[in-house]
């Protein structure tokens, strides 16, 4: 979990939340790694968090799922499984949104973490710096459409929105 008591941590989640907002859709949403659930303040859907605890998916499938700077955090092929995870549990149509930071960021967040800004435990377990391309396979490999990729913060995060076909 992140230290969003920091001030950039909470600044760049802030910022995280600010962009996928426009693209929740439906009454349902689960936030995969959601911290303590700080984005439920800025929701109207029928909102769950789950970080540890998977079985609070278990007989429910979701409108939007979002996971925001959640998979570098998974090693590379256990997120082909989660991601399978995720298709199971989203609705005909549905979306999953993540962001994760671009490999450019790696030298800048570890920086960052050096001299007290971000929080240094967090950017340790960072385990894989995605790429476009391999984003892309994920999708490929998970049965979803990737229907919008950008990156943002200079360039140094991107957010990919993923939809399943119905």
């Amino acid at each position: 979990m992140i230290d969003s008591t920091k001030f950039m941590e909470s600044f760049l989640q802030k910022r995280r939340f600010k962009i996928i907002l426009p693209h929740i859709i439906g009454k349902t949403l689960l936030d995969f790694g959601g911290n303590k659930g700080e984005l439920k303040q800025f929701v109207k859907q029928d909102y769950t968090v789950c970080n540890m605890d998977w079985t609070v998916m278990l007989g429910h499938r979701y409108d939007t799922i979002v996971s925001l700077a959640v998979i570098e955090h998974i090693p590379y092929n256990e997120v082909f499984n989660l991601f399978d995870i995720f298709n199971l549990h989203l609705k005909k149509g549905g979306r999953l949104i993540i962001t994760t930071p671009c490999k450019l960021a790696h030298p800048i967040l570890d920086f960052m973490s050096r001299i007290g800004l971000t929080d240094r435990a967090n950017i340790l377990e960072h385990k894989h710096y995605w790429n476009k391309d391999e984003l892309y396979k994920l999708a490929e490999h998970s049965k979803l459409k990737i229907i919008s990729y950008k990156k943002f913060q200079f360039g140094l995060n991107q957010l990919v929105i993923f939809e399943k076909e119905g």
